[in-house]
């Protein structure tokens, strides 16, 4: 069985801006953790090779030493995107949502029911189409709301 590279038939591996932003950014604001991050890896690799004799054969291979570097880079880009997603959403929920929230009596909704509301949002809401986030906001909060009805209060229709 023929294993598959990574990068194969001259494919290229781009490393997105973002990632070499970070990069720049960890080896000039974060160089002391990240050299003690790369010593402790250092360490306990180098460990993990003198235990496993097999495993020193195979890393000598140049394909899979490459193949992990390519690895760790799609990790990080990963990891990146993730990130890149998360704080979109989070810029999201700030901007269509405070206005919203201002609007919102917390008499009336229990605060769990409107934190459940904007966890909804947050997973429906596309960043292009961030103009929907008060509608899908309203319509969660509205799912999940149980009015309480006042025993003392008399309904007239005077």
């Amino acid at each position: 069985m023929v294993k598959k590279t990574f990068l194969e038939n001259d494919d290229q591996f781009i490393v997105s801006y973002e990632l070499l932003h970070i990069l720049q950014w960890l080896l000039t604001y974060e160089k002391e953790a990240f050299t003690d991050l790369v010593q402790q890896a250092y360490i306990q690799g180098t460990q993990s090779l003198k235990n496993n004799n097999d495993l020193y054969e195979q890393i000598e291979e140049s394909e899979y030493l490459q193949n992990s570097v390519l690895d760790f880079f799609n990790f990080l880009e990963k990891e990146v995107n993730t990130i890149t997603h998360a704080e979109s959403i989070k810029h999201i929920m700030q901007k269509n949502l405070l206005k919203t929230l201002d609007h919102i009596d917390p008499k009336v909704f229990d605060p769990a029911i409107i934190q459940e509301s904007m966890q909804v949002t947050a997973e429906k809401v596309n960043p292009e189409r961030n103009h929907q986030a008060k509608d899908y906001f309203l319509k969660a909060l509205l799912k999940k709301w149980h009015p309480k009805k006042e025993k003392n209060k008399k309904h007239s229709l005077n």
